[in-house]
């Protein structure tokens, strides 16, 4: 079927593929809604840092230059390919890994020292597997298609109680004046089993809709040394005119996770159209910057 929908041509496969997901039909050369100026992007980018910072491995250098080195996750691989043994060997020197290509936004693998050799095989098959796959033109994402496919290896994070961390999704808009940025906070909760997505406004407060997955928590508690968190997205985000920067906290110690410009491929359903509007409204400047 994957071969069959790749032969329809990318504009009607594109707009199909708003329909059935956002809802409704797509006007991307004149876009209103937040999706639909994802979707502008999309075809018309032209901010040559969206490949840099894409690229998950070239990106670390240029963030621990704007934020510091100490915001950065440790890579402990980075190469062509990656064998079962070289993942063995990894994690007898680093415990837990996260196994991800630098070239796509997933899926990443995971891989622990209790894993059997049948996983192992699994993940390295499954990373292989993406490093021959051109991204950029499954999603229609072009700036992936410049990236040089790698394998990249991190530690995994823990909290002090042995529990995954939150991932902080920042949502940041800058505004046509030049100096006014506007947040939205987007928190997904049970990511591996029953994920569900609730968003906030800079000041915490709960934002009533949902976007492509159910809301279940209209509260959050404000995380240690949050308004560092704040200092960094919005700081990361300013060469573009929307970005979404990811956080991880790990008991007030901040680490940048990565930037994204075309937040669900453009085709995430909201709760409402009202919302997609309104968040298009946020997006003041060019899309394609």
């Amino acid at each position: 079927m994957k071969k069959i929908y790749r032969l329809v041509p990318v504009g009607l496969r594109e707009r199909a593929a708003f329909m059935l997901r956002a809802g409704y039909y797509p006007q991307f050369s004149k876009p209103i809604t937040y999706n639909q100026k994802v979707n502008y992007r999309k075809l018309y980018w032209k901010n040559s840092l969206f490949v840099t910072c894409s690229d998950k491995v070239a990106v670390k250098k240029y963030v621990a230059e704007k934020i510091g080195h100490e915001h950065i996750i440790d890579s402990v691989f980075v190469g062509d390919m990656i064998t079962p043994a070289q993942a063995k060997q990894l994690m007898e020197n680093y415990g837990s890994l996260v196994v991800k290509a630098n070239h796509n936004s997933g899926p990443v693998q995971f891989l622990d020292p209790g894993d059997s050799e049948e996983a192992i095989q699994v993940v390295c098959q499954n990373i292989k597997d993406q490093l021959n796959e051109d991204y950029g033109k499954v999603k229609q994402e072009p700036w992936y298609s410049h990236v040089k496919p790698k394998v990249l290896v991190e530690r995994k994070l823990h909290m002090m109680d042995g529990s995954d961390p939150c991932d902080y999704k920042f949502h940041v808009f800058n505004g046509r004046d030049g100096g006014r940025q506007t947040v939205i906070l987007q928190m997904d909760y049970d990511r591996h089993k029953m994920l569900h997505r609730s968003f906030f406004n800079e000041s915490l407060d709960w934002l009533p809709f949902s976007w492509k997955q159910p809301c279940l928590r209209t509260s959050i508690v404000r995380p240690p040394r949050y308004d560092r968190m704040l200092e960094i997205a919005k700081l990361l985000a300013l060469p573009f005119s929307h970005a979404r920067i990811d956080l991880y906290n790990i008991d007030g110690n901040i680490y940048f996770g990565e930037i994204t410009f075309a937040h669900a491929s453009g085709r995430g359903k909201f709760s409402s159209i009202i919302y997609d509007k309104w968040l298009g409204r946020l997006w003041e400047l060019d899309p394609a910057i």
